[in-house]
């Protein structure tokens, strides 16, 4: 009720603000051809006469709405509005009329050009109308594509969290009884990765800053599991930390390096996470020493992590970036090609 109130109220302001417009333009119009401007009757005779409208606004709106000019009937809806508006502006202009007379004291004459005129009013209103009805549909458009996205983000994450915690868990588990402090450490390490987690609610996108704190806290559980087998270099310079990334975008990347390298050699093994800045856009690399060039190696290591980090890249900074796995003969490289944007802002 109050949303078709300020909506009745917006229409009667519109149409009092163009009556108030017209009878000064009359009457100072009158007045620059030397005669004299009477202003009570001019203002009086407009408002009347487009109080009438913000009376029939309503209508004519509805009539719009209920037979609008589209799809396969539009030729004969476009029937309806030519004969509803032929009847509005006689009815109007008979109206006019009486008004006046009331007003004046006497009767106008009832000129073609004068219903004419009310007719392309009706007209205005109808196309005004179509107007506002394709923008409140786009914008519905667009916040349903902004929410199937969000969903498909969320989905995809929930196909890598639990892979990780389960991974996590069963190595938890073959340590509780042969190493229960390096077990006690990846618990403790769990509960603050799973709680930074839980931190980012609903959030698609944050700094690089807090992916490399989430990466941190990962990467400290995997150093309790391997020790000194695993060694990592971070390299991201500080200017670069404000940039937005997906949420989790590199710990399923990091922990595919560690699942096909280290977890398959027996001596230390090295990642390195590199970050840059070149020509508006955010580089990273993530490369490990683990397994080399191979005809298998490459369908072996692009599973379900690089599948669907790739696809939240797409669905969260569109198709203007890239994820690309690369191998060397003593190891691989994934790299990730994005634009820069801080704040939502591309810079």
């Amino acid at each position: 009720m109050m949303r078709s109130f300020k909506g009745w109220l917006a229409v009667w302001t519109g149409w009092t603000a163009l009556a108030l417009l017209l009878a000064v333009s009359a009457s100072l119009t009158y007045r620059t051809t030397g005669r004299p401007a009477n202003w009570s009757l001019t203002i009086s005779r407009a408002l009347a006469e487009w109080w009438f409208w913000a009376a029939l606004t309503p209508l004519v709106a509805w009539l719009a709405h209920r037979y609008r000019v589209e799809g396969r009937q539009w030729r004969r809806h476009l029937v309806v509005h030519v004969a509803a508006g032929i009847a509005v502006a006689v009815v109007k202009t008979l109206a006019d009329r009486e008004v006046f007379a009331i007003i004046s004291g006497f009767r106008i004459y009832i000129l073609f050009s004068t219903i004419a005129l009310q007719f392309v009013v009706y007209a205005a209103i109808v196309a005004g109308t179509h107007g506002l009805e394709y923008y409140r549909r786009s914008r519905e458009r667009e916040v349903l594509e902004r929410r199937l996205a969000e969903t498909r983000l969320q989905l995809l994450g929930m196909q890598l969290q639990p892979h990780f915690l389960f991974n996590t868990l069963n190595t938890i588990a073959e340590l509780v009884h042969h190493d229960p402090d390096t077990a006690d450490d990846m618990i403790v390490g769990l509960s603050e990765l799973l709680r930074l987690t839980l931190q980012l609610e609903n959030r698609q996108q944050i700094t690089l800053r807090e992916e490399l704190r989430l990466l941190s806290k990962y990467l400290d559980i995997q150093r309790a599991r391997f020790g000194e087998r695993l060694q990592t270099n971070v390299d991201v310079e500080e200017d670069l930390q404000e940039a937005l990334v997906p949420a989790l975008l590199l710990q399923p990347l990091v922990e595919n390096s560690i699942r096909h390298g280290l977890t398959r050699h027996a001596s230390a093994g090295r990642i390195d996470v590199l970050a840059r800045r070149a020509a508006g856009r955010l580089l990273i690399e993530i490369t490990d020493d683990g397994e080399g060039a191979g005809p298998q190696t490459a369908a072996t290591r692009q599973g379900v992590g690089l599948a669907n980090t790739r696809a939240r890249m797409e669905a969260s900074h569109g198709p203007d970036c890239r994820l690309e796995f690369s191998r060397h003969d003593t190891g691989a490289r994934v790299t990730i090609d994005m634009p820069f944007r801080t704040g939502g802002a591309v810079v």
